[in-house]
């Protein structure tokens, strides 16, 4: 049994206040599906619980001249589909099909995801290629940290005490020149993937690309950005050019060190990141040409 206090905020305001108030011994639950764990196999003691279910202000989605804002209690279920009326979220939503189950996903939060901060996740991966943003609101006031910086190793971000995630904001882009895509590679489905790849292109009137970025996920303790390798794509005709998708792809694989583990042993996961970045960059330029 976990002997804590459990207190029930109706707003942010709220809950900054008792992140401050009762400091390290707080911790904050929306959907629970890990704290529940943490909690179970007593990996965390928490002084007080902190729950934001009744803090309807997260919950929104909405568009505005910045992307599309969504707030940190919007639960995955609802994520699905969501490019029906935010087409540049096609890339997320397609991700989050495959994360878990139907009644995991009907709890689980977008900002529970992220703060997980777990090695394999495909919306942290997601997010990074789409050049999202998160804002974190503490009893200070309010910052904003780009996804690429807000996961800094396995299961840590950058967020400090006292900080509560309420929103992701993922930028707008023009849709007729340019796509977000991902690829994973499971053992069984449901499963964190063994390797995950997102990829971003955008493109200008003759085929180069103008704009890329492709994210590794599960190959280090953070997704790996692979940089060099979307620099071999920029100012390049990539349109029908498998060469120039190959060879970023191989870059993209030397670009990573992971780890051999039970699913599979580190050649292997190098291996799979040079195919899933060439399908990931494919998609995306086949969806930016329309």
């Amino acid at each position: 049994m976990v002997d804590c206090h459990y207190l029930e905020p109706t707003t942010v305001s709220e809950v900054c206040t008792l992140l401050a108030e009762h400091g390290d011994g707080a911790k904050v639950v929306a959907g629970g599906q890990s704290l529940a764990l943490l909690l179970r196999n007593g990996l965390i003691q928490p002084s007080h619980l902190i729950s934001i279910q009744h803090v309807t202000e997260l919950e929104d989605i909405t568009a505005s001249e910045e992307g599309v804002k969504i707030g940190a209690k919007v639960t995955l279920n609802r994520l699905i589909g969501i490019d029906d009326a935010h087409p540049t979220l096609r890339a997320l939503s397609d991700a989050i099909k495959a994360v878990a189950d139907p009644q995991i996903r009907n709890f689980a939060t977008l900002g529970g995801a992220i703060c997980e901060a777990h090695p394999a996740s495909d919306i942290t991966v997601v997010l990074i290629s789409l050049n999202a943003t998160v804002k974190l609101a503490s009893a200070d006031g309010e910052r904003v940290v780009p996804m690429r910086d807000f996961v800094t190793g396995a299961f840590a971000t950058a967020a400090q005490p006292g900080e509560l995630l309420t929103e992701v904001i993922v930028p707008s882009f023009d849709l007729t020149v340019a796509a977000a895509a991902h690829r994973r590679f499971v053992l069984r489905a449901g499963d964190y993937p063994v390797v995950g790849v997102g990829a971003f292109v955008s493109l200008n009137g003759a085929g180069q690309c103008q704009e890329a970025r492709i994210v590794v996920g599960n190959c280090s303790g953070a997704p790996v950005h692979a940089q060099e390798a979307e620099a071999r794509l920029k100012r390049n005709n990539i349109v029908g050019n498998n060469g120039v998708l190959a060879a970023a792809s191989e870059l993209a694989a030397a670009h990573v060190a992971p780890s051999s583990d039970p699913m599979a042993s580190n050649e292997y996961k190098i291996d799979l990141v040079s195919v899933l970045t060439k399908e990931a960059l494919t998609e995306a330029v086949a969806l930016a040409i329309g």
